[in-house]
């Protein structure tokens, strides 16, 4: 399942191209919005991490794709900004019991892989459709901590930066994968411009945390399993289109 994935959107394009001299164009644009982001977590963490609730990002960078008939498969550079706000239940260490929370803000760099269907209702007004990929390379990001003792009015609070890449210090994996499902509508402000708006969701396949850092970490022997990024993202974009074929 998860290979074709990945295969299909190269598929439509070798096949795409020998269909010059029909409803075709490439095009170049960008984009920018905001995102809701949070993680998800399995298991022992998911028990440990009983309360998880959204961080406010911002996405946005440079796009490119080709056009064929109602298809569209399309790419870019993009910055996006991830996180969470989780906590627990209840903490103890060797200072007493008290209310574990933090916010992680996390930046990345993501190329999108995406292969979408437009279906035009109209000359200038099309819905979409979309899934694909995504390759997400973090490049920075930071944790607020804070610990709340029952019997003390004081909060411990400490932060840290976060690092990403497979040596032993390093939090996340240098490269991480997404599955993105899109849905959205285009609007044809001529034959060459297009606006797009498109609400995108984005889900990680597998879990974030470097495997050398879990490894070495012996908090990972008593809490086991796996922390995932989920995004909702809202983009506004343009595209400005180069016609090699007739559309109408």
């Amino acid at each position: 399942m998860k290979k074709s994935i990945f295969v299909l959107p190269f598929m439509f394009l070798i096949s795409s191209l020998t269909l010059v001299g029909q409803q075709n164009s490439i095009f170049i644009g960008a984009t920018g919005g905001g995102n809701l982001s949070k993680f998800k977590y399995t298991s022992d963490l998911s028990n440990l991490y009983s309360s998880t609730s959204p961080v406010f990002g911002l996405n946005g960078g440079a796009i490119f794709g080709l056009e064929i008939q109602n298809f569209v498969l399309s790419s870019g550079l993009q910055y996006v900004q991830k996180g969470s706000v989780y906590e627990t239940d209840t903490f103890e260490d060797e200072f007493g019991t008290g209310v574990f929370s933090a916010k992680e803000r996390l930046h990345y760099v993501s190329v999108p892989l995406h292969l979408a269907y437009r279906k035009y209702l109209t000359d200038r007004f099309a819905l979409t459709i979309g899934i694909g990929p995504s390759f997400n390379f973090g490049v920075g990001g930071k944790i607020d901590e804070s610990i709340e003792y029952f019997g003390s009015e004081e909060i411990e609070e400490t932060n840290y930066k976060v690092k990403f890449g497979n040596g032993v210090n390093d939090d996340y994996k240098g490269m991480q994968v997404g599955f993105q499902l899109s849905t959205g509508f285009v609007y044809a402000l001529n034959e060459e411009s297009k606006l797009t708006f498109n609400v995108i969701w984005d889900s990680g396949v597998s879990d974030s945390f470097n495997k050398r850092y879990k490894t070495a970490n012996s908090f990972f022997d008593t809490y086991h399993g796996d922390q995932m990024n989920r995004s909702t993202m809202f983009s506004i974009g343009y595209e400005r289109h180069f016609t090699f074929g007739d559309r109408y």
